[in-house]
C-alpha cells in the first residue's frame, strides 16, 4: 500500500509541476500588456520600462520562469497588477467560501442522487425508476445560474427564509450557504442519479449477487453491502469529477448570491487584466484539482485493493 500512495503521490507532484507550467507560459502568450493594463493607456514609455523592470518582465522568459518556481517553493504567488495586494493573501480570503460551497453541495448533491438512485435501479422498469429518470434527466438540462435565481426569488424573496446576497461574516456562516449549496447541490444530484442507478444496474446482474440473493441475505443485506460497495469505484470516479467540476463552476452561483469566493475573484482579475491575480487563482485551482484526484486514487485502494496491482 506504501510503494501505491508513494507512486500515485509522485505522479500528482509530476502532473502539478506540469499545470503550473502550462499556466505560466500560457499566460505570457494572452493579447495586452500587463503594465499597460495597470498603468493606463496615458502612462509614459519611461514609466511603463520603470515598471516592467520593478515587475521583472523585462528579463528573459526562463529567467521569469525560474522565478516563478522558486516563489512557488516559498508560497509566493506574487502581488496583485490592480491593487498591489498580495496574490496569496487575496485567495487566502477566498478560498474558504468556494470550499465551503463545493463541500456543502457535493454532500446535498450525495443525500439527494445516493438513494434515489439505488431506488430507481432497484425498482427498473417501474413507475417510480421512469420518474426518477425523467426529473433527474430534465434536472441536470437546468444551468446552475438559472436554478441559483429560481432560489433566490422563491426562498429568499417569497418566503424569506434565507438571505439574499452575501456570504456572511465567516465561509461556515451556514446561514448565508445553504441557499446556494442547496441550489447547486440539487443539480449535482441529479447526476449522481443517473450514474448510481447505472452502476448499480451493472453490478446486481454479478453471479455474487444472484449467489448472495439464492443463499437467502436479506434484501438490504444484498443491496447495501454486496452491490452498492461495489458499485462505488464508478460512483467514486463521478463524485471526484463533480468536486473537480464545482470547483471551477462556483463562479455562476458566486455572480448571483454576490457571494465571495474564488470564481467572483477570477472574474474581476479577468475584467480588469490582472494577469499576477489570474494566475494565482488557476494555480490555486490547479493544485486543488491535482489533491482531488490523489484522494480518489487512494479511495480507489481502500474500496477495491485489486486497484493497487495496477
Amino acid at each position: 500500500m506504501l510503494g501505491f500512495v508513494l507512486k500515485r503521490t509522485g505522479d500528482a507532484i509530476l502532473t502539478a509541476f506540469l499545470v503550473f507550467t502550462f499556466v505560466f507560459f500560457a499566460m505570457r502568450l494572452l493579447p495586452g500588456d500587463p503594465v499597460v493594463a495597470m498603468l493606463g493607456d496615458r502612462a509614459g514609455a519611461e514609466t511603463i520600462a520603470n515598471v516592467r523592470r520593478s515587475l521583472g518582465l523585462d528579463q528573459p522568459l526562463l529567467v521569469q520562469y525560474g522565478h516563478f518556481l522558486r516563489d512557488l517553493l516559498h508560497f509566493d504567488l506574487g502581488t496583485s497588477l490592480i491593487n498591489g495586494a498580495s496574490v496569496g493573501e487575496m485567495m487566502a480570503r477566498n478560498l474558504p467560501y468556494t470550499i465551503m460551497l463545493t463541500l456543502a453541495s457535493t454532500v446535498v448533491g450525495i443525500v439527494i442522487g445516493l438513494p434515489l438512485g439505488v431506488l430507481s435501479a432497484m425498482r427498473a422498469g417501474k413507475m417510480t425508476d421512469h420518474t426518477t429518470r425523467v426529473v433527474s434527466l430534465f434536472g441536470s438540462a437546468l444551468p446552475d445560474f438559472y436554478v441559483g435565481v429560481l432560489f433566490l426569488l422563491f426562498f429568499g424573496l417569497t418566503l424569506r427564509w434565507f438571505p439574499l446576497l452575501g456570504g456572511g461574516s465567516s465561509p461556515f456562516d451556514l446561514y448565508h450557504l445553504a441557499m446556494p449549496a442547496m441550489a447547486l447541490g440539487m443539480l449535482k444530484g441529479f447526476g449522481f442519479v443517473r450514474l448510481t442507478r447505472t452502476a448499480v444496474l451493472d453490478v446486481a446482474g454479478r453471479d455474487f449477487v444472484r449467489t448472495a440473493r439464492a443463499l437467502g441475505l436479506p434484501r438490504r443485506d444484498v443491496v447495501w453491502r454486496h452491490i452498492l460497495r461495489n458499485a462505488m469505484i464508478p460512483i467514486s470516479t463521478h463524485l471526484s469529477l463533480s468536486i473537480v467540476a464545482t470547483l471551477g463552476g462556483t463562479i455562476a452561483l458566486e455572480l448571483v448570491f454576490n457571494r465571495p469566493g474564488v470564481g467572483q475573484l477570477l472574474v474581476g482579475a479577468v475584467t480588469s487584466r490582472d494577469y499576477t491575480l489570474i494566475q494565482g487563482g488557476i494555480v490555486i485551482l490547479s493544485i486543488l484539482v491535482v489533491f482531488v484526484n490523489l484522494i480518489t486514487d487512494l479511495l480507489y485502494a481502500v474500496i477495491d485493493p485489486r486497484v493497487r496491482a495496477g
